[in-house]
């Protein structure tokens, strides 16, 4: 099959003939497929149409549909009376337009693909370009592909309200838009963490960003959410005995000792029922160290398409790589890392939760952590939706060194969509979790 077969009549007027038994489901159609998703011509002309005459509250029927072709000069270039007859004859329903939109998008998704590997492959040929110039080209072609994919990109004024009405109607049959991170304090202030946004938690060795990662990582799980996590500074079995510890709420130093020996019955008890729970939840976890946002790309990529995805935690943006594009110097690397991961964001269509560390600025002043702290700063900033910084409260001991506190400060200090505000937390460190702050 060449490129040129790849698409179904019977699908795209499928769609139309939807539309005319229910012109109501028309800006649920848009969001699903766009004019151009249309191989034959008369098909994306008349969903043009439908959907302006949609927009005007014009009743979408045989008759004015015909009328408003004839207006627009395209009845002749769609086939005539007898195209529009045609249409109102077509074996559809209102429900099955979910498939038939499917099938064209799918259609239209590989004629795209055809179109971005061709020119992938010419410039691979091309001995005029470095691996790297091939390499970032590919990297632009698979966000293009990602963004046309679901929908991103461009909108006319039509679709921009389409889209718009789409999340209103969604919202309102109760669906949940993006990622709860499962703590009442900061989900009062951010709302959830929404598809396309980067999210980045900053703070000092220490001071619990890790697990403030795990505990979000559970409470999506948990929710049934699919979470996708990049643990670059601690192995599989690490990251296993903080989860399952978090979960059993038993001391994750016990599960170094012995055959469990430090565990009480109970313990062990609650050990294997956690387990269990771990084992059915919608987690992956990749130890891989020195990760570039390519490779972080690509194992999103498959995880999405097999298991489907709704959440990716990189711990952290300061143990990456910058692969082929290593600059002069650190910041430069970050700020390309940080654009690389919100572009990832919003091509798989998912929030991006990525931990960061401080400078030691703060500590030297004696003050809390500000946005202008972030190490290696860069564009996190600039790229975040969210920036949270993390504080671990602290008293100084006997011997001047500081010894932590059971509580924490968060500073909410940027949220794009949302209300700025520290919010407190309880961390207990021996189970690698925080809770909403229980006052004393």
């Amino acid at each position: 099959m060449n490129d040129m077969e790849l698409y179904s009549v019977e699908a795209e007027q499928g769609i139309l003939g939807a539309i005319l038994i229910r012109p109501g489901i028309v800006p649920h159609v848009s969001s699903l497929v766009r004019p151009e998703d249309f191989y034959k011509q008369a098909h994306r002309i008349t969903f043009q149409i439908m959907q302006e005459m949609a927009l005007q509250g014009e009743s979408v029927d045989l008759v004015n549909l015909a009328e408003q072709l004839r207006r627009a000069g395209m009845l002749e270039k769609a086939g005539g009376v007898a195209y529009v007859t045609h249409l109102g004859n077509v074996e559809a329903t209102a429900a099955g337009v979910d498939g038939y939109c499917q099938t064209v998008r799918e259609y239209s998704r590989r004629r795209q693909i055809v179109s971005l590997a061709r020119q992938a492959m010419g410039a691979a040929c091309d001995m005029g370009k470095s691996v790297e110039e091939v390499e970032d080209g590919l990297q632009a072609a698979l966000t293009k592909g990602e963004q046309l994919a679901k929908r991103k990109g461009l909108y006319d004024a039509k679709a921009l309200i389409f889209a718009l009405q789409d999340d209103i109607d969604r919202r309102a049959r109760g669906e949940q838009i993006g990622v709860k991170t499962g703590i009442r304090g900061i989900d009062a202030h951010i709302g959830s963490m929404e598809p396309g946004n980067l999210v980045i938690i900053a703070g000092r060795p220490s001071h619990g960003k890790s697990a403030l990662a795990c505990t979000i990582a559970i409470n999506a799980a948990r929710a049934g959410k699919r979470v996708l996590w990049f643990t670059m500074e601690m192995d599989a079995v690490e990251t296993a005995r903080r989860i399952v510890s978090q979960i059993s709420g038993i001391d994750n130093r016990k599960f170094k000792t012995r055959a469990l020996q430090g565990m009480t019955e109970d313990e062990r008890g609650r050990y294997i029922a956690a387990y269990e729970k771990v084992a059915r939840m919608g987690l992956h976890v990749s130890d891989v160290t020195n990760q570039t946002p390519l490779d972080i790309w690509r194992t999103a990529q498959g995880v999405k398409a097999v298991d489907g995805l709704d959440l990716i935690i990189i711990d952290y943006i300061g143990l990456m790589s910058a692969g082929s594009r290593k600059k002069e110097n650190r910041v430069q690397e970050v700020s390309y890392i940080t654009r690389m991961l919100k572009n990832m964001a919003g091509a798989l269509q998912v929030p991006v939760l990525a931990l960061s560390q401080l400078n030691r600025a703060n500590d030297k002043e004696n003050r809390m952590p500000r946005l202008s702290d972030l190490r290696d700063s860069g564009s996190i900033e600039q790229d975040a939706n969210v920036v949270m910084l993390i504080q671990r409260d602290s008293h100084l001991s006997m011997q001047g060194t500081p010894v932590y506190e059971k509580t924490v400060t968060l500073d909410i200090a940027k949220v794009r969509d949302g209300a700025t505000g520290t919010v407190k937390l309880d961390f207990y460190p021996a189970f690698s979790v925080f809770q909403d702050h229980r006052g004393a």
